[in-house]
C-alpha cells in the first residue's frame, strides 16, 4: 500500500467510526454549586451554599445586601425594598429575597447595587478556641419559618452539636468549631457569635 492510500484509508475508518457513534454528547450544563440538606427529624430542607455563593437555588430565598446611598430619598427606597434594620457595611441593608423580587429590587430608584451576602459576612471573627464544642448563638433572618429553626436545629445536631435553647428567630448551641463555617452557609442563617 502506498502512503496515500494508507492516509485514506485511516480517514476512511475514522468516518466511519464516526458515524456509527452518531453526534457528538451535548456538554453537561453546570452542576449545581449547592447541596439541598434532607435530615429525618427536619420539617423542611435546607440548602448549603458553597463559599463564595455565586447564585442561590431558584427555590430558595437568598440574603442579598441592598446599598441605597445617603439622601432625603434614602427611607423611601429602604421602605420600598422591605429593608429592616439589618445593617451591614456603611450603607449596605440585608434583605431576603426570591430571584425575581432580587431583579425587582435592583431595577427601583435609588438602589445603587444589589449583591449577595457572603458567608464571610454571616459569622463574628471571635470564637472560643478553648474547647472543642464551643456555644455560639445562631441568629436567622426575621422572616424565617419555625419549621426553618427547626431544621438548623436538627442539623447542628447532626452535625455533632447540642441545641441549649430555641427562640423566635435564633437558637443557642454548642458545636464543632469545624461546623461553623459550614453554619455560615446554611439558608436561613443570618449570624453566628
Amino acid at each position: 500500500m502506498t502512503h496515500s492510500r494508507v492516509a485514506g484509508w485511516f480517514v476512511a475508518v475514522g468516518l466511519a467510526a464516526a458515524a456509527a457513534c452518531g453526534p457528538p454528547p451535548r456538554p453537561r450544563p453546570p452542576a449545581d454549586p449547592w447541596q439541598k440538606v434532607s435530615l429525618a427529624d427536619a420539617p423542611v430542607d435546607l440548602y448549603l451554599y458553597p463559599d463564595p455563593i455565586e447564585r442561590y437555588a431558584p427555590d430558595d430565598r437568598g440574603a442579598y445586601v441592598v446599598r441605597v446611598p445617603d439622601g432625603p430619598e434614602r427611607r423611601a427606597a429602604l421602605e420600598a425594598v422591605g429593608a429592616s434594620d439589618d445593617i451591614t457595611g456603611e450603607d449596605g441593608f440585608v434583605v431576603r429575597l426570591d430571584a425575581a423580587s432580587r431583579d425587582a429590587v435592583a431595577a427601583r430608584p435609588g438602589v445603587t447595587g444589589v449583591v449577595i451576602l457572603q458567608p464571610a459576612d454571616r459569622r463574628s471573627l471571635l470564637v472560643d478556641r478553648t474547647t472543642e464544642l464551643p456555644e455560639v448563638r445562631i441568629d436567622l433572618f426575621r422572616d424565617a419559618s419555625v419549621a426553618e429553626i427547626a431544621a438548623v436545629s436538627a442539623w447542628v445536631v447532626a452535625r455533632g452539636g447540642r441545641v441549649l435553647w430555641r427562640g423566635r428567630a435564633a437558637l443557642r448551641a454548642r458545636m464543632p468549631r469545624e461546623a461553623l463555617a459550614e453554619a455560615a452557609r446554611l439558608s436561613p442563617v443570618r449570624w453566628i457569635e
